[in-house]
C-alpha cells in the first residue's frame, strides 16, 4: 500500500494530537471542561455578577468616579504584589492608601462596587470550597494517618 507524504504527514500529526490531547491524558467519564464552561455562563446570569457589573459600569460612567477607583484600585495591586514577592512596602504608601481609602470611603457609588465585589468573591470562596472538596477530603485521610 503506498501512502503519499500527505497522509503521512496527516497522520503524524493526527498522531501526535491524539496522544497529547488533554482529555486523552485526564481521561473523563465527564467533559469538566465543557461543563466549567457551562458554569461560566451560569456564573454570568447570576444576581451577583449581575449587580457587579452593573455598578461598575456606574462607576466608569462617571469620570472622577472613574479616576478614584482606577487609582485605588491600582494602588491595591500594586502594594499586594509587593506584598506576594516579599518587598517592603513603604510608610509613604500605606499613607497614600489610606488616605486614598479614606475619600473612597465617602464615594458611595465605589462603597457599592466593593461590597459586590467582596459578595462575588465570598461566592467564588464558597464554590471553590465545593469544587476543591474531594482534594481536602483525600488529604485530609492521608493527614490522619
Amino acid at each position: 500500500m503506498f501512502i503519499d507524504k500527505a497522509d503521512g504527514i496527516n497522520n503524524l500529526i493526527s498522531f501526535i494530537y491524539y496522544k497529547f490531547d488533554i482529555r486523552r491524558i485526564f481521561p473523563l467519564d465527564v467533559n469538566l471542561y465543557n461543563m466549567t464552561h457551562d458554569f461560566e455562563r451560569v456564573l454570568r446570569r447570576s444576581n451577583e455578577f449581575k449587580s457587579l457589573k452593573s455598578i461598575y459600569r456606574e462607576v466608569n460612567a462617571d469620570l472622577e468616579t472613574k479616576k478614584l477607583f482606577n487609582k485605588f484600585h491600582n494602588l491595591q495591586i500594586e502594594l499586594q504584589n509587593k506584598q506576594m514577592t516579599g518587598q517592603k512596602i513603604m510608610r509613604d504608601e500605606i499613607e497614600e492608601v489610606q488616605k486614598i481609602g479614606e475619600v473612597v470611603q465617602k464615594n458611595e457609588m465605589i462603597v457599592r462596587l466593593i461590597e459586590a465585589e467582596q459578595r462575588m468573591n465570598i461566592l467564588i470562596m464558597e464554590l471553590n470550597k465545593i469544587i476543591t472538596k474531594p482534594l481536602q477530603e483525600l488529604y485530609g485521610k492521608f493527614g490522619e494517618r
